[in-house]
């Protein structure tokens, strides 16, 4: 695939620094309504056709030129369609799904479809529904300097506003633009006077227009940059770090003075959002997000969350059918950029950091000396990584990771578990079930190979030379890539000889303070396990 399409400019999404207003268009012909309709299947054929041709790897501008041809449309249009599929493609990638099999209109629509018992009103429903989302629509990116929008673009006639469509071809139709403000703060009503100062002064803004087919109507989405006010709530009072947490589902936030020190927790349930339709999860989202900040405002408190670029979903056959069906509902990522919007609106300072081992160190440190969740500690080590702190390991930590006693039981600990899952897919009929098994047995044959090789890099045995090596090694690649690694290795040698359970951390407590994870691995798994045959081998290195 030719990774063009990742260096091509993309549209900020409205849930950046844009507002987007969506008004319903009224034509005085059914003549004009039917060649936008047209257009809008034609567009929407470009956009399926450039997606195929991306993934193909064809070049950008000879796509351009291939689309201009092909339909008859200026370059703007094409530039356009383009510009939509990439987008489309770069999503799919992001959410780690396979873009050949990529169904516009919407995959669950057409599996519905699909189904043979679907008969009459209810499947006429669907299929029009169906439909109108894979050929409906005509997309216009903005343009200061052709008056706000070249194809598409707001006209006022004798004091009602119209839409200007461009056909492609030269020819034009008009629409009329219908849209009632109920409130004073009507988004739609800045927009146009926006607009009619724009048309008297000349000082054009760039505005995006994209046309949707809904229940046989045409609405036309305007989008604009905003204006954001100037940030008044900084750091300089101390953060509240979000964490957002699948099981149970729920927002944590964590308040931290300006010095680090944690000075109070909540959290937000997030349950309903998981029960309720794409439209009501929106919904409820914003709901969310105002409430956060009516917090953050109220306590003059920035905000830190994390900067997340990619969220596992599950695959199918994976054997986790209940957890894929609630991690494609896990409306994290979005949630944040939420948060992110009305807090700038707000004046409200927003601080995205590194995500990176922010629940590990949670749980390995702040859940035992606090008695907090995992979750709420997760959330104040993101919050004192956006106050600039740098987490340390313990100095009972860093002591385990040098006693061959413990890693030797943490990874007999692990080849006992690993031998437990073989038996068990070995017993498991359900094929699905065995999948879970055998994607659980690859985790941890992974976390035994980092144990093993920590065990190995620890040895007595290293020669002088190559201690000066890694010394020098350390020096180059810094101490914050070694710590990590670092927490990453305690985590799972803690888990397998420490812990019962995997929500509670309260033995680590002794370990952190006495560095005794001799008695509580005794109190957690009181016969010790079978040594393995790596653990014998491994004593050579020592």
């Amino acid at each position: 695939m030719n990774k063009e399409f990742l260096k091509m400019p993309t549209e900020k999404k409205s849930e950046s620094n844009f507002v987007t207003v969506e008004c319903l268009l009224a034509f005085d012909k059914d003549e004009d309504k039917g060649r936008v309709l047209t257009l809008m299947r034609k567009f929407s054929s470009m956009v399926r056709f450039a997606y195929k041709r991306l993934m193909e790897g064809a070049e950008r501008k000879e796509l351009n030129k291939i689309l201009s041809q092909k339909y008859e449309v200026n370059t703007r249009y094409s530039d356009g369609a383009i510009l939509l599929a990439q987008q489309t493609l770069k999503s799919c990638i992001e959410r780690e799904q396979n873009p050949k099999k990529l169904i516009f209109g919407s995959r669950e629509l057409f599996e519905q479809l699909k189904k043979k018992h679907l008969t009459g009103k209810r499947r006429d429903e669907l299929r029009q529904k169906w439909e109108e989302r894979r050929c409906g629509i005509l997309y216009s990116r903005g343009d200061k300097s052709k008056q706000g929008n070249v194809n598409i673009r707001l006209v006022n006639l004798n004091n009602q506003w119209h839409l200007r469509i461009n056909l492609g071809n030269g020819e034009y139709v008009w629409a009329m633009v219908i849209r009632s403000a109920k409130r004073k703060t009507d988004k739609w009503l800045d927009f146009i006077s926006s607009i009619g100062h724009a048309e008297k002064t000349g000082d054009w803004f760039p505005y995006t227009v994209r046309l949707k087919l809904r229940n046989g109507k045409v609405y036309a989405q305007f989008s604009r940059e905003e204006k954001l006010p100037e940030v008044v709530i900084t750091k300089d009072n101390g953060v509240i770090g979000i964490d957002i947490n699948a099981y149970p589902f729920h927002l944590a936030l964590v308040h931290a003075a300006k010095d680090g020190n944690m000075e109070k927790y909540e959290r937000i349930s997030l349950d309903q959002l998981l029960e309720e339709d794409s439209e009501k999860r929106t919904y409820l989202s914003w709901q969310t997000a105002h409430l956060v900040v009516e917090i953050a405002k109220r306590e003059r408190k920035a905000i830190v969350v994390e900067n997340l670029e990619k969220l596992p979903r599950g695959k199918r056959g994976d054997g986790l059918p209940k957890l894929r069906q609630k991690l494609q509902k896990w409306v994290y990522k979005a949630l944040l950029q939420k948060i992110e919007i009305v807090a700038r609106r707000n004046g409200i300072q927003v601080i995205k950091v590194n995500p990176a081992y922010t629940s590990i160190i949670g749980k390995l440190k702040y859940a035992p000396l606090y008695n907090i969740d995992k979750d709420t500690a997760g959330a104040y080590v993101i919050a004192r990584r956006g106050l600039g702190f740098k987490e340390r390991l313990p100095k009972n930590y860093r002591g385990l990771l040098k006693d061959a006693d413990f890693l030797s039981y943490a990874i007999a600990k692990t080849e006992d578990k690993i031998a437990k899952i073989r038996q068990e897919i070995r017993e498991e009929k359900n094929e699905y079930k065995r999948n879970r098994l055998k994607s659980t047995l690859w985790k941890t044959r992974k976390e035994l190979d980092l144990l093993l090789k920590h065990f190995r890099e620890s040895g007595e045995s290293e020669s002088a030379a190559q201690q000066t090596v890694n010394r020098k090694l350390e020096r180059v690649r810094g101490s914050t890539q070694m710590e990590q690694k670092s927490w990453q290795v305690l985590s799972v040698a803690l888990a397998f000889s420490c812990l019962e359970s995997l929500r509670d951390f309260s033995p680590l407590k002794r370990v952190i303070l006495l560095r005794d994870w001799a008695g509580v691995a005794k109190r957690a798994s009181p016969s010790l396990p079978g040594q393995g045959t790596s653990v014998l081998n491994m004593y050579s290195f020592v």
